[in-house]
């Protein structure tokens, strides 16, 4: 999709929605709004599993549940409840959209969220926001191509903004890395981030999303493709799906990020076969480097302040030395 697609696509949706991403954000702007700073090179060392609501996901439960303590997890609205149901604590949720319910995917679980720091769009549906003893919530505006997350962040007073995404599920893997077209990013600093429940598909015979065969009808009328996984299986698919699916394996690969696919026949082939979950889950290297990176980024910061600093100082010498050769003619 081009640059003016794109265009066309976001100004349908705001004409679409606008009204209501407006009221949120501004029921937002009664919270707190912390920055991402203390989330910043949060991960070195360490890997990050993404728990999208596809079939691998519910395939994994045992192995997340036996090694969730070796890693940090990030579930999206829609696979929170099933995790905590699986004594698996996730140490970061994601939600985005306006109209996500609530009641549904939030209300069951809404006192056992005591360890878990929730990341919302500020346009998102507030009940999210209010109903849940979050650790903590860290909001953020979806930065698009006509800027309409500048009119969000100020009804809301939100200072965080990513690069705007196609799901929830590529947006988990956006706030944490944060590459745009200035350039490479890695925010949170994680050396590794897994994919379960990335699938982009359904099996003939299998369920539309974990823990959910039918979910509410998309298994029948979201049937728009017949194809064949990497692994040469045949599944169910949907334009959607696969819109989703070749966003995702394009950022990844445009900016060189650290993902692991860990679903075996997802059709998010990334660079062959899949890794091992189990194994990847115990990944360790070096976290007490956190620390130091953590010290090196606050330094380096300050240093490129006081260079700001020192060429503004410069140039209003210069300036003052120009005008005043200027006048002696």
């Amino acid at each position: 999709m081009n640059t003016e697609a794109i265009k066309q696509q976001s100004n349908a949706a705001y004409k679409q929605w606008a009204e209501q991403w407006r009221a949120h954000a501004r029921e937002h702007s009664k919270f707190k709004q912390p920055t991402f700073e203390k989330f910043e090179n949060i991960g070195v060392g360490r890997a990050v599993l993404c728990v999208a609501n596809g079939y691998s996901f519910e395939e994994e439960i045992e192995t997340i549940k036996l090694h969730q303590d070796k890693v940090d997890i990030m579930a999206c609205d829609k696979t929170l409840g099933n995790l905590i149901d699986n004594g698996v604590t996730p140490t970061y949720c994601m939600v985005c959209d306006a109209n996500v319910d609530a009641e549904k995917y939030l209300e069951k679980w809404k006192d056992k969220l005591s360890g878990t720091t929730l990341f919302i769009n500020v346009c998102a549906n507030p009940e999210w926001t209010k109903r849940g003893n979050w650790k903590e919530v860290v909001f953020f505006s979806n930065r698009d191509v006509i800027d309409s997350h500048l009119e969000f962040a100020k009804l809301s007073g939100c200072p965080n903004f990513i690069p705007a995404g196609t799901n929830v599920s590529n947006a988990m893997v956006i706030l944490l890395t944060q590459s745009d077209n200035e350039g490479r990013q890695n925010v949170f600093g994680y050396d590794k981030i897994l994919l379960i429940g990335f699938d982009y598909s359904w099996r003939f015979d299998g369920k539309y999303y974990a823990f959910d065969e039918d979910a509410g009808g998309k298994a029948n009328y979201m049937r728009h493709v017949y194809t064949v996984t990497p692994n040469g299986n045949f599944c169910y698919t949907s334009g959607n799906l696969t819109f989703s699916m070749d966003w995702l394996k394009t950022y990844i690969n445009a900016f060189k990020l650290p993902v692991v696919q860990c679903s075996a026949d997802s059709l998010l082939a990334l660079g062959g076969k899949a890794a091992k979950l189990s194994e990847q889950m115990q990944y360790s290297f070096k976290p007490e480097d956190r620390g130091p990176v953590k010290s090196a980024v606050k330094e380096l910061r300050e240093i490129k302040k006081r260079e700001l600093e020192l060429l503004t100082k410069i140039n209003s010498i210069g300036r003052d030395h120009y005008w005043a050769s200027y006048r002696s003619f």
